[in-house]
């Protein structure tokens, strides 16, 4: 059964728009290859750290939303890891009242207790 899965990453901000594209690419196609499927690729772009990360203040954040069996996430963690452009990571499982307030939210709807306001 596949689970729903966010992951958030941040990018090294020197790197030049064609280099970025490029690494969310590999990225994708790795979850691909470890039975993956992409829902949503958001690049949130080039902000301001919380704290330094290898003397630099600055990343391109990008957050993409997949499918894939438990199993694929170590070996798409991994490969995460390894990225030298990848300065950050991270995944969460989403259940389903998460889901739910995350397509609810990009409908343009609020929820509140689990519950759609109008």
């Amino acid at each position: 059964m596949k689970n729903h899965y966010e992951c958030t990453f941040i990018i090294n901000p020197v790197l030049d728009d064609t280099q970025i594209e490029n690494t969310i690419k590999s990225i994708e196609e790795m979850i691909a290859k470890n039975g993956g499927v992409i829902v949503a690729t958001d690049r949130i772009g080039r902000r301001r750290l919380a704290y330094p990360i290898a003397k630099k203040h600055n990343g391109f954040y990008v957050c993409t939303d997949f499918e894939a069996e438990g199993s694929a996430i170590e070996r798409i963690e991994r490969y995460l890891t390894l990225e030298e452009n990848v300065m950050r990571y991270l995944t969460i499982k989403l259940d389903k009242r998460q889901l739910a307030a995350k397509t609810s939210r990009a409908a343009g709807g609020t929820v509140i207790a689990g519950q759609k306001a109008e």
